[in-house]
């Protein structure tokens, strides 16, 4: 059997990759791969045994200045946070192909991580998530920011969410998360469970039907669109409103979070449903924090976002335990403690007795 190229080696890792997670996740990995494997070795499709760290090496240092992609489009250089996205990718491609005896080379020997710069992420007050809830016109798109604002869901998980997941009756929504691949109740809040009885209501209106458990919670939707008709071959033009498509679910969620971010004047580059999932595990952890402290706080948090570690929580919300203390003993206050009158040294230069 010939030795495989790296373009076959690629797609026999995604073929592999698929059975085990989730669709969204080997998108992301083929994005990377096969743009890895177009434009490695002057685009020539080489044998996987071939490749070297140096041609890694030359393939991160094209990325990492302005470059043309496979498309021809004109590229600005990666940032930190892309490049150190992409060597995760190429590494675990890489543990595959050893696995199988595809390379004996170490491809990242000469690629480290860059260090990426930590901003403190935006994060809208509770006032600012009311004002953008109250912003929504279209009821499918205040379900979704409803939803996310009372459960801190990925877009992913909301737009997974079917009827039948959702039980009024005893305040619990079933949600799966495949990040941890873990199936959790989550407890529905006061202010959901108004949100969803009324969308549950003008939902089923717009269907004409009784809704089915399988129904998507928040369903696509149909673009507005205009067809020509007419009795006796005369030419109407008929305007065909937006409808809900139950059988599918929504997409672009981010797009809804981006127009009512835009609506109450905050920035909407770079931000999305995670940008209200934040902002929510942020009000909560304030509020947790001042009746039980910090620690207690951020488990509760870390529960509500499905984290598998505090640090990462900690991280996400941009808060820890000693910067914690260290903004409630200094702010407000003097850092310096001012001296007492018998503590001040005489500094002034003493005669010499003759």
């Amino acid at each position: 059997m010939s030795a495989p190229s790296l373009r076959q080696t690629v797609e026999d890792y995604l073929a592999a990759r698929s059975a085990r997670y989730s669709p969204s996740t080997v998108r992301n990995e083929s994005f990377v791969l096969r743009r890895f494997v177009t434009t490695l070795a002057g685009g020539r499709d080489i044998q996987t045994r071939n490749v070297t760290a140096e041609h890694v090496e030359r393939w991160f240092a094209t990325v990492l200045s302005p470059h043309t992609d496979r498309t021809g489009t004109e590229r600005a250089p990666v940032q930190a946070s892309t490049h150190n996205f992409y060597r995760t990718r190429i590494a675990s491609l890489h543990r595959w192909a050893v696995a199988r005896g595809l390379t004996r080379a170490d491809w990242l020997a000469h690629v480290p991580p860059m260090r990426v710069p930590r901003k403190v992420r935006q994060q809208p007050s509770p006032d600012h998530l009311w004002a953008m809830l109250d912003s929504c016109h279209e009821p499918r798109d205040r379900a979704v920011l409803a939803l996310a604002m009372n459960t801190g869901l990925r877009a992913g998980e909301i737009a997974r969410l079917t009827v039948g997941d959702l039980d009024l009756g005893t305040m619990t929504l079933r949600v799966w998360v495949s990040k941890s691949q873990v199936e959790d109740d989550m407890p529905v809040t006061a202010d959901l469970r108004e949100e969803m009885r009324a969308w549950l209501s003008m939902y089923a209106r717009a269907v004409k039907r009784p809704l089915h458990p399988e129904d998507h919670l928040v369903p696509a939707m149909t673009g507005p669109r205009y067809r020509w008709s007419g009795p006796d071959g005369a030419k109407v033009r008929d305007h065909i409103p937006s409808t809900y498509v139950p059988s599918k679910p929504a997409s672009k969620l981010h797009c809804i979070a981006k127009d009512a971010l835009e609506a109450v004047g905050l920035p909407t580059r770079g931000e999305g449903i995670h940008t209200v999932r934040r902002a929510v595990a942020r009000a909560y952890y304030e509020t947790l924090a001042a009746e039980d402290g910090h620690d207690g706080a951020i488990r509760v948090v870390m529960t509500l976002l499905h984290h598998s570690n505090l640090s990462t929580t900690e991280t996400y919300l941009g808060v820890a335990s000693e910067r914690r203390a260290r903004d409630t003993s200094l702010r407000g206050r003097s850092l310096l403690p001012r001296p007492t009158d018998s503590q001040v040294l005489d500094m002034r230069p003493r005669a010499v007795a003759g």
